[in-house]
């Protein structure tokens, strides 16, 4: 089997760094989130047909270090994020590889989690969404693991949407960031550091939104109101306060020159095969009988076992 070069040290959990402000000009990222609309459900975002939205809406300024979104050029190169990353990954070379905006209807809080790990060789464009999250918690691909930091900055004064974070593990105590929160930021080891978002708004709308389908849309409307379609029908509509907006920004972590081409050297990345290989090797460790999927990004069955044996510990339990 392929033995990866490790660049992510396994005993490396980044401390948070908090930023406030998080841009020199807030008022330029509020427009440009307003220019985003109307908005895609996270579900669609990510191509994971059949899921509903739950009332989580996203759209990308900049993906695979390459900016998508006209007018997100100066804040994907935000030089706080750089300087904090550096302070808190101790990496002499940051890439700025991915940035987006995600928009909260009110809803329930969601559990705690990882962020989508960055894998060399297997990111969202090589491998199905669904399965990142699998591969980080099962700490069968570490090996492969990129270190990147991500900065939340949020821009919400409604009722909930703390986020919720442990940056000493889950057996440890957690730290809460609440609102009002106006162009404030952390930046952390997301991908490592388990985290949630609380309940956003109102406990009576917190059932409202859970069913929206795959195709449903957030719109800004001329009035500065938000309208919620679904299956292209007007659905709801809310104050524009309503929704909790934020802006997550990513970006890979290297010590040193020599730690950034040994990434950017690709005989070591992970393949389809190789993935498939090691989960079915460690379920047949634990008992499970499997078959290596001909397609693991189409395959039903090899999709309910890796999303049910590999799931975050409870809180108050460490992590494998």
């Amino acid at each position: 089997m392929t033995v990866a070069l490790t660049i992510r040290p396994k005993n490396l959990l980044a401390p948070p760094v908090r930023l406030d402000p998080a841009f020199d000009d807030p008022e330029a990222v509020v427009r440009l989130i307003a220019k985003g609309s109307p908005y895609k459900t996270l579900s669609a975002v990510h191509r994971n047909i059949g899921e509903t939205s739950g009332g989580w809406f996203r759209n990308f300024w900049a993906l695979g270090g390459k900016v998508v979104f006209d007018g997100a050029e100066p804040f994907f190169h935000n030089p706080r994020f750089i300087a904090a990353a550096k302070q808190s990954f101790k990496a002499g070379v940051i890439r700025p590889v991915a940035m987006m905006t995600n928009l909260n209807l009110p809803a329930a809080g969601l559990p705690h989690h990882q962020d989508l790990p960055f894998f060399r060789g297997a990111q969202n464009r090589e491998v199905p969404s669904w399965m990142l999250a699998p591969m980080g918690y099962s700490g069968l691909f570490h090996d492969w693991a990129i270190p990147v930091a991500s900065a939340i900055t949020w821009f919400y004064d409604g009722e909930g949407g703390e986020f919720e974070y442990w940056p000493d593990g889950l057996d440890a105590p957690s730290r809460t960031e609440r609102p009002p929160y106006d162009n404030c930021c952390v930046l952390a080891d997301n991908e490592y550091m388990y985290h949630r978002v609380g309940p956003v708004g109102p406990e009576a709308e917190h059932s409202r939104y859970t069913d929206l389908g795959h195709d449903a849309r957030l719109e800004l409307m001329p009035d500065t109101h938000w309208q919620v379609t679904d299956a292209g029908k007007p659905f709801a509509q809310l104050d524009y306060g309503a929704v909790r907006m934020s802006v997550l920004w990513k970006g890979y972590c290297f010590r040193d020159e020599a730690e950034a081409a040994a990434y950017d050297d690709h005989s070591h990345d992970l393949t389809a095969s190789l993935i498939a290989d090691i989960f079915c090797e460690d379920l047949t460790a634990r008992g499970l009988d499997v078959r290596k999927p001909d397609d693991f990004s189409s395959d039903p069955a090899w999709k309910e076992v890796i999303t049910r044996v590999y799931t975050p510990p409870p809180a108050g339990e460490k992590a494998q």
